[in-house]
């Protein structure tokens, strides 16, 4: 949500110079964030710093040229949306908004007050079908009507981990600047607190507050849906005033606002992944071509994984990054026994050490500073069903003897707790390291590594797999096309041999990537191979058989295993097209639309 290229600096030439940090500097050094190549210019001629909830612009040297909207900056200038920079001799605009914001013609507007901008964010939410392209502006504006150093908004869905941003000011402050003991003080209070020098100096050493010199906090819990959480955050830096009682009386009444933004957001994010789940659902319906592959490696390897996933042995997937761990950790849960119960997938890797324990086996109330309640741990949530550890060479050596212990006796202990908990799931682990040679450096243990790695299995890199290439790339552009609402992108013949000629060495991940953007930014609806930045030579790219043709092979083994999947569920609701989409996950007008593209009628199922 945060990847906005404004605010930022927009030469006459039309070059944009993105102000995503706190402060950016202006000059001709090559270090610079805004460089211009002008003899004019000092290497380090002036800079911007975002404070107190304005961008202000300030020289480095006496005697320098620098002037904003034809006057000479003597001192700290605060700049407004539409202001006309003169640095040496190359002019900027400053833009803190989309640029048909600013008139075309006449003065530029400049008699607006922060209450106005935050009345025009909202009045654009009012417009504007989707929360998340304006909720920026409403975070710039707040940030202003707060005069703060920094404004975050901050959403964690059912089931993850960790926090992502949804919109912060500025655009592109480290994703680290926010506190997690503030979260928790205000998640215990159930309102907004203001924490003040006082209270920030009580925090641990190492806290985002010692890292980013922060003087004083404003924070409050957002009310979300049921297992949704998030956070309304601001702060002041060292130099600038504490925030008062008034403006915590201000904060807790832009916390309703920013709740109904967070709430609406996530609920378009709920949306897109039922439409995803429901088409991914019919996939994997169609059995191992869920996995799409025509090389006879991916087919042994499917037919090897079928065969174990009906047993409970643990298995271990190796791949390079990106090769598809996780989609073949699916299949085995889905081939299995346990393929209705929960399937928990976690990265080893993405979870910070000192929180590893908890997420893992989850806490008791009181077991350590902010653990106000109990707390089920992945693993306990896996029970019944599959457990899936990726990057199972990240997981610290004090938690293999752990979980090794889980896995010997099938309970657990949570932490601050003294009673055993039965637990009985299916381990899939993954790795993109070598666990024998893990093992043979001490880094991870060999008991625990002959527990999970009963079954191996290895995932070739995409590179090694022939044509499946052209069958990924062919269905990541229909599943983008579908998703943003496109008409259908398809792959030139040019794009497929460019696809066959590059290495990928991100594998399917990278692939994937490459055909979102090629999707969103392409021209037409044929994908060239300068639209997936692949633009080579074409008389050297290998050449292709004429009779290709892969999406039709696709879009058919789709299609039967969404068909089979709907009349399946309307045969079990009597015809009911609204029960089949509630049981489906899917919104009701997409059913019916997808119904009507594969000529199925509910009313001979009542």
């Amino acid at each position: 949500m945060t990847d906005s290229i404004y605010p930022c600096l927009e030469s006459i030439g039309g070059q944009k110079f993105p102000l995503g940090r706190r402060l950016a500097t202006l000059g001709s050094d090559p270090d610079c964030q805004v460089r211009v190549e002008d003899p004019t210019l000092r290497p380090q001629h002036a800079f911007l710093v975002f404070q107190m909830g304005n961008w202000t612009l300030r020289r480095l040297e006496a005697g320098v040229v620098l002037k904003l909207d034809g006057h000479n900056v003597l001192e700290e200038v605060r700049l407004v949306h539409g202001a006309k920079i003169l640095a040496g001799k190359t002019e900027f605009v400053f833009l803190e908004k989309e640029p048909e914001s600013v008139p075309a013609t006449g003065p530029v507007d400049r008699k607006g007050t922060p209450l106005s901008d935050l009345v025009d964010g909202v009045a654009g939410l009012l417009r504007e079908r989707d929360p998340g392209k304006v909720v920026l502006d409403i975070v710039v504006a707040a940030a202003r009507l707060l005069e703060c150093d920094g404004v975050r908004v901050l959403h964690r869905g059912v089931g993850e981990g960790l926090w992502r941003t949804l919109a912060s000011c500025p655009a592109g402050a480290p994703s680290s600047r926010f506190s997690s003991s503030a979260l928790r003080q205000a998640e215990e209070a159930g309102r907004s607190v203001l924490l003040g020098d006082q209270d920030l100096t009580r925090l641990p050493s190492g806290e985002s507050v010692q890292l980013n010199g922060i003087r004083s906090i404003l924070c409050a819990p957002l009310s979300l849906p049921d297992g949704e959480e998030g956070f309304l955050y601001a702060d002041r830096l060292s130099g600038h005033p504490s925030f008062l009682v008034t403006d915590l009386v201000l904060f807790e009444s832009l916390r309703s606002l920013f709740s109904e933004i967070a709430g609406q957001i996530a609920h378009r994010e709920n949306q897109r992944k039922a439409i995803e789940n429901l088409q991914d659902d019919a996939s994997r319906k169609a059995g191992s071509a869920s996995i799409l592959h025509e090389s006879s490696q991916m087919e042994s390897i499917l037919h090897e994984t079928a065969r174990v996933a009906m047993s409970e042995v643990p298995v271990h997937v190796h791949g390079e990054t990106g090769t598809g761990k996780e989609l073949l950790a699916r299949f085995v849960h889905d081939s299995s026994r346990r393929k209705d119960a929960a399937f928990v997938a976690i990265n080893c890797g993405a979870i910070p050490e000192n929180l590893m324990e908890s997420e893992l086996f989850g806490h008791e109330k009181g077991a350590f500073t902010g653990a106000g309640a109990r707390k089920e741990g992945w693993i306990e949530k896996a029970n019944g069903g599959t457990l899936f550890l990726d990057e199972l060479g990240e997981l610290p050596l004090g938690l293999q003897v752990k979980l090794l212990r889980v896995l010997q006796q099938g309970e657990l202990v949570r932490v601050g707790g003294s009673e055993p908990i039965r637990v009985d799931f299916r381990l899939v682990t993954a790795t993109n390291r070598n666990l024998k040679d893990e093992v043979a450096a001490g880094r991870f243990r060999a008991d625990l590594y002959y527990r999970v790695a009963v079954v191996p299995i290895t995932l070739p890199p995409l590179r090694e797999r022939g044509r499946d290439v052209i069958l990924l790339a062919a269905h990541f552009c229909r599943r983008f096309s579908v998703q943003y609402g496109l008409a259908e992108r398809t792959l030139s013949r040019a794009a497929e041999k460019a696809i066959l000629a590059h290495p990928w060495p991100g594998n399917v991940r990278e692939l994937e990537n490459v055909v979102q953007k090629a999707v969103i930014l392409g021209e037409s609806d044929r994908i060239r191979p300068k639209d997936l930045g692949l633009d080579t030579n074409e008389d050297e790219l290998p050449s292709t058989p004429a009779d290709l043709d892969s999406s039709t092979s696709l879009y058919a083994i789709r299609d039967r295993a969404e068909a089979e999947a709907i009349r399946e569920t309307l045969a079990k609701a009597l015809g009911n097209v609204s029960l089949t989409a509630r049981i489906l996950e899917v919104d009701r007008k997409v059913l019916i639309r997808t119904m009507e593209r594969l000529s199925i009628r509910p009313e001979e199922f009542k």
